[in-house]
């Protein structure tokens, strides 16, 4: 009787046990279901900010290639239209572009290793590394240093000697002929936005360095993030087969036209050639997820302010959201939404723009490229911040801490 009984209690616990298991295996499932669901579950941001894309920007280029990065993780990366209107050559993701003056984020960059290693201070006298440079007001040509030139407060002229760049005048002579050039306000006290001049940049580097320029960039920027396809000049440009050639409106469609060499003359300006594979990799860089190359210390002195500027200055349109506005080392930075420091920069030469926008501390990014000229660049980058920005979103952290103190310093010094 008794062993009867232990029976009946065994299998009683057998069967308590055994629904036990199905419940949490059915728990189990149901979970594991739910997450796939999620993680298939099409991002409505995303689909949002893709329509937008493709029915306003789309339909006025030939050929464009887009990245996306949300809460720190690439959402997009995709190549749309053709390397060249009436042939047969879609963009790919390999596909290279003219950067233009998002060139000059890898100056300031390239610049900061420098400073990182002790070989150069941001305050460093542009004289006291190249000597030979002369300048109408010597006084002021000698308090000229390296952030003065990243930040486009050297007090000259603004886009001193573009017109010579732009007439294909070489960039040796025309650095010979700054000593003409006339100083409108004090190193540092005003901005005035350049392209030769804002090039010493790189011959401080290559004084300092020993590498040219051009090497430099290869050897501690482009190879170490991976930037395969990322080159210098028109020539580098030409030789590569899967490239973007430029075009314009004209006769009511897009032309190809002839790319020009003069802006290659300043590469830290503009020299750059990159595919949206390439510029993933800067993206993420700059947004902090590659320390090994460019740790904090970097990004902070890069992506903070340097000089107050006026929506007209930094080409915005008004906006009810746009705060303030500045230009830090080689970056555009503004407030937008009730967030700090989103980074930015456009590029154009004739036939080409790109723009690149980012918050380092939303994790939130966009690189956008394109083989024409359009007067849309500059929505899609407030449009991009319009959908990804939460309501009442804010990014607090040491970043804005420290923006915040170099933006009591800008105030003090525009003063």
């Amino acid at each position: 009787m008794r062993i009867h009984s232990s029976v009946i209690h065994l299998r009683r616990y057998l069967r308590e046990v055994t629904c036990l298991s199905l419940s949490l295996f059915s728990l189990f499932i149901t979970v594991q279901v739910r997450a796939a669901d999620l993680h298939h579950a099409p991002d409505q941001r995303l689909l949002e900010l893709e329509n937008y894309f493709t029915t306003t920007i789309l339909p006025h280029v030939p050929g464009a290639a887009l990245t996306v990065v949300a809460d720190g993780q690439v959402i997009l990366i995709k190549p749309y239209g053709v390397r060249k209107a009436g042939a047969n050559n879609p963009v790919t993701v390999d596909t290279v572009f003219r950067l233009a003056s998002v060139s000059k984020s890898f100056a300031s960059a390239a610049t900061g290793i420098l400073v990182r290693d002790k070989l150069l201070e941001w305050d460093t006298k542009v004289n006291s590394r190249l000597e030979h440079i002369a300048f109408k007001n010597p006084i002021y040509g000698k308090e000229i240093t390296v952030r003065n030139l990243l930040s486009h407060t050297t007090g000259l002229v603004q886009h001193a000697y573009t017109d010579l760049l732009e007439g294909n005048v070489p960039y040796d002579t025309i650095i010979g002929r700054l000593k003409e050039v006339e100083f409108i306000c004090p190193p540092g006290k005003c901005y005035t936005y350049q392209n030769v001049i804002f090039s010493l940049s790189g011959d401080v580097i290559q004084s300092v360095s020993g590498k040219t320029y051009e090497n430099f960039v290869r050897d501690n920027l482009f190879r170490p993030l991976g930037m395969r396809t990322a080159s210098f000049g028109l020539q580098s440009f030409k030789s590569t087969e899967d490239r973007a050639t430029p075009h314009v409106w004209r006769k009511q469609k897009w032309q190809p036209v002839d790319v020009r060499e003069s802006y290659y003359h300043v590469a830290p300006a503009a020299g750059i050639n990159a595919s949206i594979r390439d510029m993933k990799q800067w993206l993420l860089a700059q947004m902090g997820q590659r320390p090994d190359v460019l740790p904090s210390q970097i990004l902070d002195d890069l992506q903070s302010p340097s000089i107050a500027t006026t929506p007209y200055q930094a080409h915005y349109k008004q906006r009810k959201e746009l705060g303030d506005i500045f230009y830090g080392l080689g970056w555009r930075i503004f407030d937008y939404g009730g967030n700090k420091n989103f980074v930015h920069h456009s590029g154009y030469v004739q036939g080409t723009l790109s723009t690149i926008v980012f918050n380092r501390d939303l994790q939130l990014g966009m690189v956008f490229l394109t083989n024409s000229e359009i007067p849309y660049a500059q929505d899609l980058v407030f449009k991009f911040l319009e959908i990804y920005q939460k309501p009442g979103q804010t990014a607090q952290s040491k970043a804005n801490l420290h923006s915040d103190n170099n933006r009591n310093t800008v105030a003090k010094n525009n003063l």
